[in-house]
């Protein structure tokens, strides 16, 4: 099986190749300006600075629906957790259960508005786990994709999708 993967890949890759040198006997060169160069450099730094921005409004925006509360989600795969934002981009994740896949930290997150009160906050845990939440504020509803280092497994990486509520209360102080 993995010879019959082997030649498929190289079969693949000359084909590939072949396309690619008779593209470039067959076709003019083209290299671009230095003018056209330069416009698409500002352009990228401009859409860098745009992206950066908004970011930072979602962050604020979102920060205001969590400041100085917890949110306490109970997913449908038997996962809770307590989770706490002390400051606009950090929040503190504790699991309530004894479900979990690493120990309780602090993480920087980022997060974009997807809907009106629906949020998409993203992190990654010391441990390696990544995490893809999508609160919606309004439904109190909640989203998240887990996906961790695992051997073995496609992309060795293993996955969990979980569906959940949460509730919020004000944070412990």
């Amino acid at each position: 099986m993995k010879m019959k993967k082997v030649l498929v890949t190289m079969l693949a890759a000359l084909s590939f190749a072949s396309i690619c040198s008779a593209a470039d006997t067959n076709a003019k060169s083209v290299v671009p300006t230095a003018e056209q160069v330069a416009a698409a450099q500002a352009a990228a730094e401009k859409s860098k600075i745009a992206t950066a921005a908004t970011a930072e409004k979602e962050k604020e925006a979102f920060f205001k629906h969590v400041q100085g509360k917890t949110i306490a989600v109970s997913y449908d795969s038997g996962f809770k957790f307590n989770i706490d934002y002390p400051e606009v981009g950090v929040l503190r994740w504790t699991p309530t259960t004894g479900l979990s896949l690493a120990p309780s930290d602090n993480e920087e997150y980022e997060v974009a508005e997807v809907g009106k009160d629906i949020y998409q906050i993203n992190w990654i845990e010391q441990k390696g786990i990544v995490v893809s939440q999508v609160i919606n504020f309004k439904t109190h509803k909640v989203f998240a994709y887990m996906t961790w280092n695992k051997e073995g497994e496609r992309g060795n990486r293993a996955s969990i999708f979980h569906r959940g509520t949460f509730t919020i209360h004000e944070a412990n102080k």
